[in-house]
């Protein structure tokens, strides 16, 4: 039987680093975390990730949880330290010391059966694999006793292992405390010396005890094929759930809702007031949500406006939680129904040397390379592409990239200044101004209803908002 993993990785890392990178995500999470988010989960793995977030968001949860993750790091260092010496007796005591640990780590994993279904798993194998060892409380024991044995000389065991010799005989130490006394010194407490336990006091020691070393490894010989290292890979698969639970707390603290997607079997990224995160990294007392928009009728958006209205901000929100959403984790929005796209891939301007062929040339052909690995499954976004040539040229070219998009069925946003891309007849976002109650100044992101073409009448349609429907309704009226 597999042991079961809190994390199963998709087959295909279909999220590439650089888009992590665009939409800061590599400054708010850790190395491994992203690895882990850089791989979308199936429906399966992604609600049975959901279910144990769901546990975590929970007191109860999260203290069982962590209860069983100090036990793995208590079980880890054992398993370490024994794993590092080389010598026999320290290994003997060591070794008796991990499978200690195991057991008691064993008992801990078994005991979190109701937590999901993960975690169900998991006790369910453990809790097995404990029954395979029926022997294992009495054998701890009688290992105990013979160690007592073997370490007739005081053998202490941390980070390092010593020896400490017996104490000086209590008539050696009385006169010599007279005589300290007599001369007006006072003796120091302490009886012993520590000494470094070598492999020449480790031979000497299992020739002085023969018969219980022997016994001891007895005792132990079914126990050295265990798979001691197994359960450590849990560690770095809870600190994944602990990584976005951080953000989780920081969002709390702000007031910002964290919801778990239902999974739509349609294609599409609806959301309602969806927070972009990647704003804690400018430690922003207030941030503005905004709905997305993204469906069959709909699938790919332009969104224009004034510059430092929120575009670029909006676009972060969409892939930061659409990521987190492939990943299992919760979203930052107030409710959600999205597809479980197998990619999300972006294009955001560079900042590096361009070649020969100049800057254009070569965003293009990164345009291209990103476009030949997209399909009907992928969810794209690009901000201000081709913004460094001319309206007119910028405007065509970012044209032709949506058709290539349309052609691919691939769902996204493009994020641009070229306000004349609305006469390409594709759904249209616009940024608009707000006050707040304390007056300050907001933005916004909405839809532009008013863009006229075939793709807008069709919007309007479906939202009844079109001049027959209106009409109808008059009637009605």
């Amino acid at each position: 039987m597999p042991i079961p993993s809190l994390l199963t990785l998709g087959q295909r890392q279909s999220i590439p680093y650089q888009t992590f990178d665009d939409l800061q995500l590599r400054r708010l999470l850790d190395e491994k975390t992203i690895r882990i988010l850089s791989y979308p989960a199936g429906q399966e793995e992604l609600l049975a990730r959901q279910e144990l977030f769901c546990v975590l968001r929970t007191d109860r949860g999260l203290s069982r949880i962590k209860d069983a993750f100090a036990a793995l790091k208590e079980y880890e260092r054992a398993v370490r330290l024994w794993r590092s010496t080389s010598i026999e007796i320290e290994k003997r005591f060591l070794f008796a010391a991990a499978l200690a640990q195991y057991r008691a780590l064993c008992r801990i994993l078994s005991s979190l059966s109701d937590c999901g279904k993960k975690l169900a798993a998991v006790a369910d194998y453990w809790s097995a694999a404990l029954a395979t060892l029926p022997n294992l409380d009495e054998d701890l024991d009688a290992m105990q006793k013979e160690l007592a044995v073997i370490g007739a000389f005081n053998l202490s065991f941390s980070e390092r292992a010593y020896m400490t010799r017996d104490a000086v005989p209590e008539t050696v130490y009385d006169e010599l405390s007279a005589c300290a006394d007599a001369l007006g010194l006072a003796m120091s407490d302490r009886r012993g010396a520590r000494i470094r336990l070598n492999d020449g006091l480790s031979h000497a020691i299992a020739e002085l005890h023969p018969d219980a070393v022997a016994r001891f490894d007895a005792l132990t010989a079914p126990y050295t094929s265990l798979a001691f290292d197994a359960p450590i890979a849990y560690i770095e698969e809870l600190n994944f759930y602990f990584a976005i639970l951080a953000l989780c707390d920081r969002a709390d603290e702000m007031s910002i809702p964290v919801c778990f997607p239902t999974p739509a079997e349609k294609r599409q990224y609806l959301a309602h007031n969806v927070y972009d995160v990647s704003l804690f990294l400018k430690n922003a007392q207030r941030i503005v949500p905004n709905d997305t928009f993204f469906d069959e009728d709909a699938p790919f958006h332009f969104i224009t406006g004034a510059n430092g209205g929120g575009k670029t901000t909006y676009l972060r929100a969409c892939g930061i939680n659409l990521i987190l959403f492939l990943g299992g984790c919760p979203v930052f929005a107030e409710s959600a129904s999205v597809y479980p796209y197998t990619s999300v891939c972006s294009h955001f301007p560079a900042d590096e040397r361009f070649s020969s062929g100049g800057r254009l040339q070569e965003e293009k052909q990164r345009v291209d390379r990103l476009l030949e690995t997209c399909d009907e499954n992928t969810f794209i976004v690009f901000n201000e592409t081709y913004s460094g040539t001319d309206d007119k040229l910028g405007c065509e070219m970012t044209l032709d990239t949506a058709g290539k998009i349309r052609e691919r069925g691939s769902h996204g946003l493009f994020v641009t200044h070229f306000h004349e891309v609305r006469a390409g007849g594709y759904p249209m976002l616009n940024t608009v101004t707000e006050e707040d109650e304390n007056h300050v100044r907001t933005f916004r992101i909405v839809r532009d209803l008013g863009i006229t073409s075939s793709f807008a009448d069709d919007i309007l349609r479906k939202y009844r908002l079109d001049a027959a429907s209106l009409s109808e309704r008059g009637r009605n009226a």
